[in-house]
């Protein structure tokens, strides 16, 4: 991969996941990784330990809080460098028909999905267009895609990170700064049910299986380098053929 060695990163949701599996691609790549996580800290640590001193650096981020954004970031760019590429990987998900949905319920799931990513890019972008280069990968979901049942919310949610995908690329590509999503389809992380891990769900799929983190780390690290530089706006979604 082209054009990670020596950048720094800022990866929230990293220490799980596709987060996880995000932070150890990009690391391979050459980037130093800040690994941003809302609980598990000692989990955290032992990945950025993995990586290596001076390699990455785990740091607690509230994506709901400014404040917090602010401090994390600040934290990464002390101790690895300027941040030169954000992963707004961050999010949460619950089942509720539509009718249930309490105002907390929405609120939560906004604030955390689309709200965080406010916030991060928020406090990375400023540094990105000082120096006329950076890169945004929001994750959504291929849900946006073409919605969901009971998760009126989450759907919701991700199609807003598609549209500020879209409309951010337009106002800052000129500025170099590219901004591009990934949509991952059913990825075997701890987010989905018990159903949807099973094997008659997976069968469903016209691949027969579930995604890997691994499989959407790659499609992340690839919009973090060099080579997708012609990039912009654009929404990549390793789906395992579950949207076509």
């Amino acid at each position: 991969m082209q054009g990670l060695e020596g950048r720094v990163a800022f990866v929230t949701g990293a220490n799980t996941g596709i987060g996880s599996a995000v932070v150890r691609r990009l690391a391979s790549e050459g980037a130093a990784v800040g690994v941003a996580y809302f609980e598990d800290a000692p989990g955290a640590e032992a990945l950025a330990r993995r990586l290596g001193a001076g390699r990455a650096l785990a740091v607690a981020c509230d994506v709901r809080e400014p404040a917090s954004v602010d401090a994390a970031v600040s934290a990464v760019e002390r101790e690895l460098g300027p941040i030169d590429v954000l992963v707004n990987n961050a999010g949460v998900l619950r089942h509720t028909p539509f009718l249930e949905i309490r105002e907390e319920e929405w609120r939560w799931v906004f604030r955390t999905n689309v709200d965080g990513a406010f916030h991060c890019i928020r406090a990375c972008l400023p540094g990105m267009l000082e120096r006329g280069r950076g890169c945004i990968v929001n994750v959504a979901s291929e849900l946006a895609l073409v919605g969901e049942a009971l998760l009126v919310h989450y759907t919701a949610s991700k199609a807003a990170i598609v549209g500020l995908t879209k409309a951010l690329a337009r106002e800052v590509s000129h500025l170099g700064v590219r901004v591009n999503a990934v949509a991952p389809g059913p990825t075997d992380t701890r987010i989905l049910t018990q159903e949807e891990r099973s094997r008659a769900y997976a069968e469903r799929l016209p691949m027969r299986r579930l995604g890997t983190p691994d499989e959407i780390a790659a499609t992340v690290a690839f919009l973090c380098s060099d080579e997708a530089s012609w990039y912009a706006g654009q929404v990549l979604s390793p789906n395992g053929g579950a949207v076509m």
